[in-house]
């Protein structure tokens, strides 16, 4: 009679749960080794990690194969409030057996469990037993910092499968191939993401494509962030998942009032990373918690995105040295989600490339880069412009050797000899000059050289340190009139140049054998700051964002005047000051003047700036008396220059006098915020005369 053992469920389920697990190979060798190895290792392991990382999972497949050896396993277990009398019994029972495992999961759910079993149970395990602790939080210090613990002890934090790992996990569970691809861009090797949406596929919620919807956003955010402490800790997570990194300056600008306490708290979270620039969330947990946040509550989303919008636009302006580049990684990161912008950038960490300035010692390692992605021509000429202006080449180092460069050229006069020698530049001046030359101290830009040879002018985080580069240029180009960015002729940039108002010139330039798009931009005609409104306008526009340079609302161009245009129309406006309709016709309310000023009436914006100046006359000792016959002249009504005279108590020549060199100094003053570009954050003046004061 043939005899049948009896095989129980719990069987079936660890067979399953050793099918369907993978990774984890070096927490796993570890713990074998420890448990073949007696007294020479380790004794005590604690993982730790977020809520789905798979620490049951793993403690699972330890318990599993300790049974093969033999080796009695004891688990404590219980709910969360507290643990059973059994499991601490279990825990005790272990110091009388040299040859167990103790299990220990979800230590955060037992209250002082982590004291009691480093001051109890731990220091007891007889020699050969091995204890595992599974937690959401590394161990606390007390005991994990004592160097009595530390060749008994090894502390690892539990991260995202593999590419490969994932895709096997995805095949064991069944999802068919032509999945896989979208489901592991979801999951990002986060083992119960890859379970649920593996589960959503089998079950048919997802019929084409793959996006996170509201349920399966729910069901992570509570298996994974939880419950949360207050309204101010959600919004504190919201603001952590919504920009690039978060700091504390960051967060004062969403919540004011408790921003200290709430960064401190993000920052112990076991999803959350600290960087240079602050705090980020796994990407998951990124996704999971923005998707959630919009879906819930739009308006408020939209209201925190201002927010954060406008502490990153001040950030990125006032950004020197090496805090340019994170500035304006972090504000073209609110672009990520309009499926427009991500095809361009990574917003990845460059594998240990950091940009530096250039030294004498590069230029061989330099032109070998261009000469490799441009040809020798192309080579030749950076070698001139080397000579000529080497603080404008930009080195991409790793391990301290040059493996990318980037050049940012500035001209101020079309000198024969750079024409002559680059095509580049002489097409740029042709533009410039056949459009709207530049004024006396303005000066053009050419980025020149975009050179990563592993991935010539392709997305990768090099490229991404290129062109944030230059957006840093143009947010910080004082006296800036033309921009212009030269890329491999190739229609893949175009629709991003486009979208950031780079408008290509009608022929391509040759230099040997390759060819060239360049793209030009009048920051006189659309300034930074207007850039800068119409490209807010577009961040969470979906699917696909329009240009900003076609965006509804955006604000129309401005107008370029030469020296004589503008001393002329500051005059016209000073004539028009009491007639409202003649002033709108004047050419400085479309002026950089006032572009960007806080007073949306142009007519309301020019009387302030105009109006500001001649207040900034009057603070001066030096110009006070052309201050006052400025301020008669125009501003207080007197009808002829002899009544202005007279209440000025000068003579006729005098009063002349003191208004021609009153009006000098007043159009060169806003001359040169014409040039420069009006500030919109200028602090008001105080006592500022009014129309007819």
């Amino acid at each position: 009679m043939t005899s049948h053992r009896l095989v129980h469920l719990a069987e079936s389920l660890e067979t399953a749960r050793a099918d369907t697990f993978f990774g984890r190979v070096e927490e796993l060798n570890a713990v074998r080794a420890a448990l073949g190895a007696g007294e020479t290792a380790p004794s005590v392991f604690f993982f730790h990690g977020p809520g789905g990382i798979g620490k049951t999972a793993l403690l699972q497949r330890i318990g599993a194969e300790a049974r093969l050896r033999k080796r009695t396993v004891y688990q404590v277990r219980g709910c969360p409030g507290g643990t059973t009398n059994a499991s601490l019994a279990q825990a005790q029972a272990i110091a009388d057996d040299p040859g167990g495992l103790l299990l220990v999961d979800g230590v955060e759910r037992y209250p002082k469990i982590e004291e009691w079993l480093a001051e109890g149970i731990l220091p007891r395990l007889p020699v050969g037993a091995v204890a595992v602790i599974a937690a959401r939080l590394p161990p606390a210090s007390a005991w994990h910092l004592d160097l009595g613990w530390s060749r008994a002890l090894v502390v690892r934090r539990l991260g995202p499968l593999l590419p490969g790992e994932a895709a096997r996990c995805l095949q064991s569970a069944g999802v068919p191939t032509a999945w896989h691809e979208d489901v592991l861009g979801f999951a990002r090797g986060y083992p119960l993401a890859l379970g649920l949406a593996a589960a959503a596929v089998r079950e048919g919620q997802h019929s084409r494509g793959w996006q996170l919807t509201p349920p399966l956003a729910r069901q992570l955010m509570d298996l994974i962030v939880g419950e949360l402490p207050s309204p101010t800790h959600r919004q504190a997570l919201e603001v952590c998942a919504h920009a690039r990194t978060t700091d504390e300056s960051l967060l004062r600008a969403v919540l004011p009032e408790n921003a200290s306490r709430a960064f401190d708290w993000l920052r112990r979270l076991p999803y959350v990373e600290s960087g240079a620039n602050g705090v980020y969330p796994w990407e998951l947990i990124r996704e999971v918690i923005d998707s959630d946040h919009r879906w819930r509550d739009r308006t408020g989303y939209e209201t925190a995105h201002g927010k954060i919008r406008r502490h990153l636009v001040e950030q990125a302006r006032d950004a020197t040295t090496t805090a340019v580049i994170p500035a304006t990684l972090a504000l073209t990161y609110l672009h990520r989600h309009n499926g427009f912008v991500s095809r361009f950038i990574t917003w990845k960490s460059p594998d240990g490339v950091h940009e530096d300035t250039y030294r004498p010692s590069d230029r061989g390692a330099v032109l070998s880069l261009i000469e490799v992605a441009e040809g020798a021509e192309s080579a030749h000429i950076a070698a001139f412009w080397l000579d000529r202006q080497p603080t404008a080449f930009r080195v991409y180092r790793r391990d301290g050797e040059a493996v990318a460069v980037a050049g940012w050229l500035r001209l101020s006069l079309p000198l024969d000899e750079e024409v002559a020698r680059d095509p580049m530049t002489a097409a740029c001046w042709r533009h410039a000059r056949s459009r709207r030359p530049l004024r006396s101290g303005e000066h053009l830009a050419i980025a020149r050289y975009m050179v990563d040879p592993d991935a010539y002018q392709r997305p990768s985080p090099i490229m991404d340190l290129m062109i944030h580069r230059i957006l840093a240029e143009f947010i910080h180009g004082e006296k800036l009139a033309w921009s212009f960015v030269v890329m491999a002729e190739s229609p893949f940039w175009q629709r991003l140049m486009t979208y950031i108002d780079q408008r290509p010139l009608v022929q391509p330039v040759s230099v040997g054998e390759h060819h060239y798009t360049v793209y030009a931009h009048d920051w006189r005609t659309v300034s930074v700051q207007r850039w800068l409104e119409v490209s807010g306008l577009v961040e969470l526009a979906e699917p696909v964002a329009q240009p900003a340079a076609v965006a509804e609302s955006a604000p129309g161009p401005l107008a370029v005047l030469t020296r004589e245009q503008f001393g002329l129309a500051v005059r016209e406006a000073l004539n028009a000051w009491h007639r409202r309709g003649d002033l709108a016709d004047n050419p400085l309310t479309r002026s950089r003047l006032v572009s960007g000023h806080p007073e949306n009436d142009p007519v309301a914006a020019v009387r302030e700036v105009i109006t500001d100046a001649v207040d900034a006359l009057g603070a001066d000792p030096d110009a006070a008396a052309w201050h006052r016959a400025v301020a008669a002249t125009f501003m207080r009504g007197a009808t002829t220059r002899e009544a202005r005279a007279r209440r000025l108590g000068v003579s006729l020549s005098t009063y002349r006098r003191h208004l021609a060199r009153g009006m000098e100094r007043l159009t060169e003053d806003l001359w040169n915020q014409e040039l420069h570009g009006a500030d919109p954050r200028r602090e008001p003046v105080v006592n500022r005369m009014r129309p007819g004061g």
